[in-house]
């Protein structure tokens, strides 16, 4: 990866005085994701890092599926997948649980990726970077692995062999403290692994040997996946391979031990190097689908030229899954970064030419969601999404708006529809609306020209029992909507919604039927017009309520405004926190929302160091708990 470190180490010194500067825009005690060098790492522990709190993830990995009667476990059948490198942000002053701004990345597309590794780390600032928190909780909820990165940049992009040296150093007792180390944050902070970038060279001694040692004692005392990139070979020299070979295979697969679930193939690969590549994984019997072969989009996202011919044939992945480096380019390439603008980026990136034209020159853009099947999470109750994207230039509650500020947290993303959008567009247009929300910062906004049919989300329900469904919706104009759940014994079932300029919400229930499951829910469009869409929620009993958890705060007063660390003393999981402010003309507003049992609150007004806060806690399928009130006094 000659690119990435190249642009990492730019990066540093092209905007480093930018990057002081948004720090002091940051309060004096935000805190910051993780990020070490080897020295600083094996000094480490949750309990002498102040910020460690805040960098944990909350919500538990979701199992997946891919369709009625395809499980995705560990044991399932291999299938080809996808592993997306991001960079949303630079390693040091990455905020712990988000930002006061629309104007920072969020992905929409987890469905079609199983492994997110969130890339960073440069000689100038630390070379092992766990992912953030609330990266991982939005991965988790889609069933995606969270992978953290160490990375050893080339000796003349700041890269130093010591680190190489450090990072590999063995107790007489077998041991590696630093494999040890990884593990640790790992279970601490609650992602899923490590991608390991060797690409430091003119290592002196057996550093090839040491590193298949390393691995070995990782993968014998943990559980977590390991993700390697074709850099470094055998006897320690980094020469770029282009495919999976005799110098290589033994950090991909060595005699019975499985070194790496992932391995990225360098992004310089023809098709033989492909072809080759599937038959030694084979031969070391492994499936070619453990095998990523790079995609390197970093400069130019969907306009990047691609061996689709290497990557796809017959319609289908050939030889190998796929590997997409730097896929937040989207944004990058975006020029009001505003998520209007990115989430039209994110559409040609994911859909290619299928539904959007992005022909330039004699390339077309492929794009992945026509190559491989999107997987679900919505196989258990209850289920809800308000088509949250996970940001929002306000805050609504049933439509009401509780906070006009921007705000971003991933950690309170929804899952989003399996399918955006594979539909006629001369019918009807969706879209993510940026503008309106039901509850959050975002809807789903269809513009109707014809009759049509929108799939939204693909389900894997057992109709054992009743299922209850509840839909929130307003029209505009000559248009209706009829929402309808197809089930898998080939049954279609409809409910027309109702129409109101304002949101409205329609219930209605679907009766059990035995050896029988919804696989699919969309909506129908009759007529023109358009529409919001602010809810989907299904359950199959009564949900009892959470209960909400009693809290503590600690205040950092600044003249009239303060910052807040608030600890929540239980965490009835899976559960979400929503915090509010009582001003003094008793208006409630809101503050955030976390899964987290720690959350810091960055700006708040006082009057005489005095604050008014309320917290109500709230279950995934919507069910409120009780309300809680203090009055904090952080003057004395």
């Amino acid at each position: 990866m000659r690119k990435v470190t190249v642009y990492f180490v730019i990066l540093f010194f092209w905007c480093g005085f930018n990057i002081k500067a948004q720090e002091q825009e940051y309060g004096k005690n935000q805190p910051y994701s993780s990020y070490w060098f080897v020295h600083e790492l094996l000094e480490w522990s949750p309990e002498n890092d102040r910020e460690a709190k805040f960098n944990v993830s909350s919500i538990p990995l979701a199992d997946r599926f891919l369709n009625d009667s395809t499980d995705l476990g560990e044991s399932s059948l291999k299938i080809p997948g996808i592993i997306a490198l991001m960079a949303p942000h630079t390693t040091n002053f990455h905020p712990s649980q988000g930002f006061s701004s629309v104007k920072q990345y969020a992905f929409p597309f987890w469905q079609y990726i199983d492994y997110f590794v969130q890339w960073g780390g440069s000689a100038n600032e630390g070379i092992i970077v766990p992912p953030t928190a609330f990266w991982t909780d939005a991965s988790h909820k889609n069933g995606v692995k969270s992978i953290g990165t160490v990375f050893f940049p080339p000796n003349v992009y700041g890269g130093k062999e010591e680190w190489v040296y450090e990072f590999l150093v063995k107790n007489e007792d077998g041991s590696f403290p630093v494999a040890d180390k990884l593990i640790e944050v790992a279970k601490a902070y609650n992602f899923d692994g490590w991608f390991i970038n060797q690409e430091t060279y003119d290592l002196v001694g057996n550093m090839g040997e040491l590193m298949q040692e390393f691995i070995t004692y990782y993968r014998e005392r943990s559980n977590l996946k390991l993700v390697w990139y074709d850099a470094m070979i055998d006897d320690s020299r980094v020469i770029w391979q282009d495919e999976l070979n005799e110098h290589n295979q033994m950090y991909f697969q060595n005699g019975d031990t499985n070194m790496s679930d992932v391995f990225l193939i360098n992004f310089r690969y023809h098709d033989v190097n492909l072809e080759d590549s599937k038959l030694l994984a084979n031969k070391l019997g492994r499936s070619e689908w453990d095998l990523f072969a790079g995609i390197d989009v970093q400069s130019k996202s969907y306009k990047t030229p691609v061996k689709w011919d290497a990557l796809y044939k017959n319609g289908k992945p050939n030889n190998t899954s796929i590997g997409i480096y730097w896929s937040n380019s989207t944004f990058d390439i975006s020029e009001s970064k505003m998520p209007e603008d990115v989430y039209r980026n994110e559409q040609k990136f994911w859909n290619g030419g299928s539904t959007i034209e992005t022909r330039f020159g004699e390339s077309t853009w492929q794009g992945f969601s026509n190559y491989f099947e999107p997987r679900s999470v919505i196989n258990e109750l209850p289920f809800k999404s308000n088509f949250n994207y996970g940001l929002g230039s306000f805050y609504n509650e049933k439509g009401k708006t509780v906070s006009r500020e921007e705000w971003h947290n991933l950690s309170i993303q929804d899952v989003l529809p399996t399918w955006q959008f594979q539909v006629d567009t001369t019918k009807v247009e969706p879209t993510i609306s940026f503008e309106d929300s039901y509850f959050g910062g975002s809807s789903l906004f269809l513009e109707a020209y014809e009759n049509a049919e929108l799939p939204l989300y693909k389900t894997k329900i057992s109709l054992e029992k009743n299922v209850n469904f509840s839909v929130v919706a307003k029209t505009i104009g000559n248009i209706s909507l009829e929402f309808y759940c197809q089930l898998s014994n080939g049954e279609i079932l409809t409910n027309a919604l109702k129409n109101s300029l304002s949101w409205k919400k329609n219930n209605f229930r679907i009766t059990a039927r035995k050896n029988v499951r919804i696989i699919k829910i969309g909506v129908r469009t009759r007529g023109k017009g358009s529409a919001y869409l602010g809810e989907v929620a299904i359950n199959s009993k009564h949900e009892p309520s959470p209960t909400t958890s009693q809290f503590q705060v600690n205040g950092f007063l600044n003249e009239n405004n303060a910052e807040l660390y608030v600890h929540f003393k239980t965490l009835d999981a899976p559960v979400y926190h929503n915090l509010y402010f009582i001003n003094e003309e008793n208006d409630k507003i809101w503050l955030g929302k976390t899964p987290s049992k720690d959350f810091y609150i960055s700006k708040i007004p006082t009057k005489n160091g005095k604050i008014k806060i309320e917290v109500q806690s709230e279950s995934f399928g919507g069910k409120k708990g009780e309300i809680i009130k203090k009055t904090i006094d952080i003057s004395k």
